[in-house]
């Protein structure tokens, strides 16, 4: 089993309804929702912060789907160059829903 020293966890207030809902998020989730909002309306790609986000697209489908986290999150397809293959795309992702980080702790 992996040592899981200095995992983050981030407590945020979801404003989604009539009244706003808290969240625990641990992990790889806190760091993808932190970056979101971080990010703000301009998104965030893998590629921005590629030291950890190596599979981004399965974070952000937790935090979409997961009852724990229900967050609207909206994906943009960006095209690229490919070195030596032609264009590809990438996904840019960004928070639909606005979310407040009340606090924040590493285990």
């Amino acid at each position: 089993m992996k040592n899981r020293k200095n995992v983050l966890t981030i407590y945020a207030r979801v404003h989604d309804g009539d009244t706003p809902r808290m969240i625990e998020a641990k992990g790889r989730y806190a760091q993808t929702l932190t970056e979101l909002v971080k990010a703000g309306p301009q998104g965030v790609t893998a590629l921005e912060i590629s030291s950890w986000a190596l599979r981004m697209s399965h974070y952000i489908d937790v935090l979409r789907k997961d009852d724990r986290y229900r967050l609207d999150i909206k994906t943009i397809m960006e095209p690229h160059e490919v070195a030596g293959m032609g264009p590809g795309h990438h996904a840019r992702y960004v928070l639909v829903t606005p979310v407040e980080i009340i606090d924040r702790e590493a285990a």
